[in-house]
C-alpha cells in the first residue's frame, strides 16, 4: 500500500467514525490569524478566553496598535506567553496597515495557495501551521495544517519521518478535497484515541494501518 492509499483509507475510516464535514468559514482571515496566534502553546479554552478579552478591551485593530504592548499583554494573559503574543500581534497589524493601507487580509483570496502561504510566513511568529489554519478555515484555500496531535499520529503511522517537514509531506499526500475534514478528524482522533500517553490502540479504527501497536507490543516483551 502506498502512502497516498494509506491516507485515503485513514480518511474513509475516520469519516465513518466522526461523520462527514462540510467546509464553513471560521471568520475573517485577520481575525482567524490573531486567534491562531493566541492558540500557540495553550488549549482551546484559554485561547478563546484570551481572544474574547482582547476584543472586549480593544474592539478595533487600530485600538490594539495604539495601545501600549503591556496593556494588550494583560488582556490576553490567560492564553500564556502573553507578552510575546502581544508584540507579535501589534507588529503584524502594523505591517499589514503599512503594506496594504488597511487592516485587511482579504487580498489573499486572489493568490494561489502557495503564494498565500508565503505571504503569511513573512510575518514574525507565523509558521506553516498558523498559515494553514488561516487559509483552510477562513478562505477555503486548503493547506493542511499539522498541529501536535497530527504530527504525533502521522509519525506513528509512518507517514512522516522524524527529520521531515510534516507540512510538506502531508500537503503532498492529502488531496485538497480532504484537507479540511481530515485535519479536524485527526485532531479529534488524537484527543480521544491516539493520545500522547497510553494510546488506545485496541479501540483504534486505523490500528491495522499503523506500525505503532506492534512497537508497543515488542517493547512490552523486551
Amino acid at each position: 500500500m502506498t502512502a497516498r492509499e494509506k491516507v485515503s483509507q485513514i480518511a474513509q475510516r475516520l469519516e465513518k467514525r466522526f461523520g462527514r464535514l462540510r467546509w464553513r468559514s471560521h471568520g475573517d482571515p485577520l481575525d482567524v490569524l490573531i486567534l491562531t496566534i493566541l492558540s500557540q502553546n495553550t488549549n482551546d479554552q484559554n485561547r478563546d478566553r484570551a481572544y474574547e478579552s482582547l476584543k472586549k478591551r480593544f474592539p478595533t485593530y487600530e485600538s490594539i496598535v495604539r495601545t501600549p504592548a503591556e496593556r494588550v499583554a494583560e488582556a490576553i494573559k490567560v492564553g500564556g506567553l502573553h507578552r510575546q503574543k502581544a508584540r507579535r500581534i501589534q507588529e503584524i497589524l502594523r505591517r499589514i496597515k503599512r503594506e496594504r493601507g488597511a487592516y485587511d487580509l482579504s487580498y489573499l483570496k486572489d493568490l494561489s495557495t502557495e503564494e498565500a502561504v508565503q505571504e503569511l510566513l513573512k510575518f514574525d511568529g507565523v509558521g506553516k501551521k498558523t498559515a494553514g489554519v488561516v487559509l483552510t478555515f477562513s478562505l477555503n484555500k486548503p493547506y493542511f495544517p499539522v498541529d501536535t496531535h497530527i504530527h504525533r499520529i502521522t509519525q506513528r503511522l509512518g507517514l512522516v519521518k522524524k527529520n521531515q517537514d510534516p507540512h510538506d509531506v502531508m500537503n503532498a499526500l492529502v488531496p485538497e478535497s480532504l484537507r479540511y475534514q481530515l485535519h479536524l478528524h485527526l485532531i479529534w482522533h488524537g484527543r480521544q484515541t491516539c493520545t500522547a500517553r497510553k494510546p488506545r490502540c485496541a479501540q483504534c479504527v486505523i490500528a491495522d494501518l499503523c506500525p505503532y501497536p506492534k512497537k508497543l507490543r515488542a517493547g512490552s516483551q523486551s
